[in-house]
C-alpha cells in the first residue's frame, strides 16, 4: 500500500471549504435537504482528488470503518422511528401530553422542560432515548400551549444533552473516562463546575424566554379548538405508562438502548391487541408512520408521526455523510490537518484547546461523535503526558466539545437524530440550545484565560 502523501494545510481544509460553500448556497439561494450540499462537496473533493492518483482502497477502509462506527446510531434512529409510531398509535403519546398539561406551568414552560429533559437523561443515561420519547411528548404539549417548536426543541436538546453528561450510565461519559484512563466519578465530579454553571445560566435564559414569549392573559389552549381542550381533560389511562416505565427503568438495569426501545414498542401493541386483536393499521403505522384521522387537523397533528419511511431521509443523510468523513480520512487530509496543530502546541492550554477544536472538527467531518472523542484522546495523549497534563483535564476537553457540539451539526448523527424525533430542523434551534452554546463558549474562555494569564507570568 503506498505511504500517504503530505500536503500543505489549505489542500487539507478544501473538503471543509467545499462543505461550507455548498451548506450556504442550500440553505440560503436554493433550499434542499442536507444529503444535496454533503453530495455536492463529496464529488468536488474526489474530482479535485484525481489529479494527485489515490487509490480507492484508502477511501473504501476509511468508509468501512466510519460506517462500522454509525451502524449502531443508524440502528437506533430506525427503532426510534418504530417506537414513536407505536406510542402514538397505541394513546401513550396523548396520555404523556395529558399529563405535561397538567404537571407543568406555561408561565414556567421552557425552563421546566430543560430541567424535566435533564432529569430523564440522566437517569437513563441516554439524551437519544429521552428525545425519542419524553421530548416528542413535550414538543406535543409546547404547541397545545402556544410556544415555538424551535424553543421548546432547544430546552429540550439543552437538557438531554445536560443530563447525558453528568449521568454515570452515558455511553459518552463511560467512553471518555475510559480513553483517558479517569474513573468515572472522578471524571463525573471534575465536569460539575463548569457544566452546572452552563446549565443554569441556560435555565436563566430559558426563563426570561419565556417571560418574553408568553402572554399570561391569553386562554391556556387554543380557544378555537375546544375539541382539543376536551381530549385533553379526558381521564388519563395511567397505565398507559407502562411502556414509558419500561424504557427508562431497563435503563437502570444497565440493558442496551436497542433492547429498552424494543421493549417500550412492544408493550405499547399490547393495549390496541388487549382491546381490538391485531388489525393491518398497526403494521402500516410502523412502516409509513401513524396518521391520526380524528376530522380535526390540530388533533391530528398532535398525534401523529413515527414510522421507519420517516426516518429514512435522516439515514440518507447519515450515510451520505459517513462518505464525507471517509475522503477527509481515508485520503490524508485529517492526518495532514492534526500534524499541523500539533506543530502549532506550545503549552498545556494550547492541547486542551487544540482536543475541543479536533474533537468539533470531526463532528463536523465523520457524523459520528465517538470518533470526536476517540480520535483527538488518541492524537494528543503523548503531549498531554509530556506536558503533564492531568488525565481528567483531557476526558473532560472531550466531552466539553465531543459531546457537546453533536447536536449542533444537520449532518451529524446526533444531530439529525434530535431533528428528526423532534421534528424541527438543527439550524432552527440552534439558537435556542442554550446549554450547549454556552458551555463550549465557557469552556473555551476559561481556557483562553488561563493560557493568557500563563504567558503574561
Amino acid at each position: 500500500m503506498e505511504r500517504e502523501k503530505k500536503y500543505h494545510l489549505f489542500f487539507s481544509l478544501t473538503p471543509i471549504l467545499y462543505l461550507v460553500i455548498s451548506i450556504l448556497f442550500f440553505r440560503y439561494i436554493w433550499t434542499v435537504p442536507y444529503p444535496h450540499p454533503l453530495a455536492l462537496c463529496l464529488a468536488g473533493s474526489l474530482s479535485y482528488l484525481q489529479r494527485f492518483h489515490h487509490k480507492f482502497v484508502f477511501l473504501h477502509s476509511a468508509f468501512r470503518k466510519n460506517l462500522h462506527s454509525v451502524f449502531p446510531a443508524m440502528e437506533i434512529l430506525f427503532l426510534v422511528g418504530l417506537l414513536i409510531a407505536s406510542w402514538a398509535y397505541s394513546g401513550v403519546l396523548l396520555t404523556m401530553m395529558q399529563i405535561g398539561t397538567i404537571l407543568i406551568e406555561p408561565k414556567l414552560f421552557l425552563p421546566s422542560v430543560a430541567i424535566v429533559s435533564a432529569i430523564a437523561s440522566m437517569v437513563s443515561g441516554s439524551s437519544w432515548t429521552t428525545a425519542g420519547t419524553l421530548g416528542v411528548a413535550l414538543m406535543g404539549v409546547s404547541k397545545i400551549w402556544g410556544f415555538s417548536d424551535v424553543m421548546s426543541a432547544g430546552a429540550i436538546v439543552s437538557g438531554c444533552y445536560f443530563g447525558d453528561k453528568l449521568s454515570p450510565l452515558s455511553d459518552t461519559t463511560n467512553l471518555a473516562s475510559s480513553l483517558t484512563h479517569v474513573p468515572i466519578w472522578t471524571h463525573i465530579r471534575h465536569m460539575l463546575k463548569t457544566t452546572c454553571m452552563s446549565f443554569l445560566l441556560a435555565v436563566l435564559c430559558f426563563y426570561l424566554l419565556n417571560l418574553f414569549v408568553w402572554d399570561p392573559s391569553r386562554d391556556t389552549v387554543f380557544p378555537s379548538e375546544i375539541g382539543l381542550s376536551q381530549l385533553l381533560q379526558n381521564r388519563i389511562v395511567y397505565w398507559k405508562l407502562i411502556p414509558v416505565l419500561l424504557v427508562f427503568g431497563s435503563s437502570l438495569f444497565h440493558l442496551p438502548v436497542r433492547v429498552s426501545f424494543l421493549l417500550g414498542i412492544g408493550s405499547a401493541f399490547l393495549f390496541p391487541i388487549i382491546e381490538s386483536g391485531v388489525s393491518f393499521e398497526m403494521f402500516r403505522s410502523l412502516v409509513l408512520g401513524y396518521k391520526s384521522q380524528t376530522g380535526n387537523l390540530t388533533w391530528d397533528q398532535f398525534l401523529s408521526g413515527g414510522g421507519i419511511v420517516s426516518i429514512l431521509p435522516t439515514e440518507i443523510l447519515i450515510l451520505s455523510a459517513v462518505w464525507f468523513g471517509a475522503v477527509v480520512e481515508g485520503y490524508g487530509y485529517l492526518n495532514e490537518i492534526l500534524m499541523q496543530i500539533k506543530r502549532w502546541v506550545k503549552n498545556q492550554y494550547d492541547i486542551l484547546l487544540s482536543t475541543m477544536g479536533v474533537s468539533f472538527l470531526l463532528n463536523l467531518m465523520t457524523a459520528d461523535q465517538y470518533l470526536s472523542l476517540v480520535i483527538p484522546a488518541r492524537a494528543f495523549r503523548t503531549l498531554a503526558v509530556e506536558k503533564q497534563i492531568p488525565e481528567k483535564d483531557i476526558s473532560r476537553a472531550l466531552e466539553d466539545s465531543g459531546t457537546i457540539t453533536s447536536p449542533l451539526i444537520p449532518w451529524n448523527s446526533c444531530g439529525a437524530f434530535m431533528a428528526s424525533s423532534l421534528g424541527v430542523s438543527v439550524l432552527s434551534y440552534l439558537p435556542f440550545v442554550f446549554f450547549n452554546l454556552i458551555h463550549v463558549f465557557l469552556s473555551v474562555s476559561i481556557l483562553m484565560y488561563k493560557k493568557i494569564k500563563l504567558k503574561s507570568s
